[in-house]
């Protein structure tokens, strides 16, 4: 009998999860061991995932396994600012122990330091998952749901729940970006009944029974936990990784 060994590159997958259930505004960390240049990994991970990760928190250390290229990088001079990879977010703090020599980007070593290097240099990589994304484009409830359904390859997205008050809150901060004034989420009435596509059940107690409207939206300039509106219309919309 012959046997055969298939070697894959080895990707190991952190959940930031605050009690059971991961609240939106966590994310999901995923370490990649193949080695690729900056700009490869940057590509990779805005394919596969969402890019690659921002790291907000001075005191927010990755398992000591997770080491490699990070979002951080700047333009070509020593004169540039450092910018994260996603939105070209500006550097709020630094864990940079130089800043004067030539290197370009950061990768993260076993001891969570910040490291720069030359950007063509080959290394392993760390990408990030967002749980809720804002889509900025304008869609029918049903085809914002096909749009978030097929929006990565191999992720489970759909139209977003919104159970907890952190998430009203954090969706709502997010909707601030939005060019509608209401979000379409994952809240739908069909067949007599309220529901999330995501498939939780629904907690709203001052939702009406029978409906006229039957889509759900979030106000951005609205205290209210939900809206309804005609499924017909067209606005931005949220997508979410289900847990």
């Amino acid at each position: 009998m012959m046997n055969i060994l298939i070697f894959v590159p080895l990707m190991l997958v952190l959940h930031f999860i605050c009690g059971n259930q991961p609240r939106l505004r966590d994310g999901n960390i995923t370490f990649h061991t193949q080695s690729k240049t900056w700009a490869k990994a940057q590509t990779y991970c805005r394919t596969h995932h969402t890019d690659l990760i921002t790291i907000r928190k001075e005191t927010a250390d990755l398992p000591s396994n997770y080491h490699g290229w990070i979002g951080l990088h700047r333009e070509w001079t020593v004169h540039e600012e450092w910018r994260w990879s996603r939105g070209d977010e500006k550097l709020t703090f630094s864990k940079l122990s130089d800043d004067s020599s030539a290197e370009n980007c950061v990768y993260l070593n076993n001891n969570n330091d910040w490291i720069k290097d030359q950007c063509d240099h080959e290394k392993s990589f760390i990408c990030y998952d967002e749980r809720l994304v804002l889509v900025e484009e304008n869609k029918t409830w049903e085809e914002a749901l096909e749009h978030c359904r097929t929006m990565k390859k191999m992720k489970n997205y759909t139209l977003a729940t919104l159970k907890t008050t952190d998430d009203h809150d954090f969706a709502r901060k997010k909707a601030q970006q939005a060019t509608t004034e209401e979000v379409w989420t994952g809240l739908r009435y069909l067949g007599d009944q309220w529901f999330w596509v995501g498939g939780e059940p629904v907690q709203y107690q001052n939702i009406p029974s029978c409906p006229d409207e039957r889509c759900g939206v979030l106000e951005k300039n609205s205290k209210s936990s939900f809206g309804i509106r005609d499924c017909n219309e067209r606005r931005n919309f949220f997508c979410y990784l289900k847990p």
